[in-house]
């Protein structure tokens, strides 16, 4: 969190993100398969991990029902928090708002083109 300057009260939605991330990802221990494959038995899809990082800017629609982009104003800013598995399809995220700092559920997003979503590592964080 300190390393994205992630607001300190989002520290739910942090960990809500790495244990989706840990439960799609395979372990040693487990014979170099996941969590969720252990419990289940089916090998998941792990696409949704790369789509986005953790407190990246994005853009969606304000309402659920339009895209981004389509009208210009109709779009918001917010931060990608995490994924929503009970809503949608299987490429749906949570986004937490700018404007409302509310988290809503969004399948269609953007990323925002600024520096900020570049991930920088420099020596003094290795």
């Amino acid at each position: 969190m300190a390393f994205l300057d992630v607001d300190p009260d989002c520290w739910l939605l942090t960990l809500n993100y790495v244990c989706s991330v840990m439960n799609l990802t395979a372990e040693k221990i487990l014979g170099w398969r996941t969590p969720q494959e252990v419990v289940t038995g089916e090998t998941p899809d792990i696409c949704i991990l790369l789509c986005f990082m953790f407190w990246d800017i994005v853009y969606c629609a304000c309402h659920a029902n339009k895209q981004p982009g389509s009208q210009k104003g109709q779009e918001i800013q917010g931060r990608f928090v995490g994924f929503a598995w009970n809503v949608g399809h299987k490429l749906t995220f949570l986004v937490l708002t700018d404007d409302s700092q509310n988290v809503i559920k969004r399948s269609v997003l953007r990323l925002a083109n600024c520096p900020e979503n570049e991930m920088r590592l420099d020596e003094n964080n290795l």
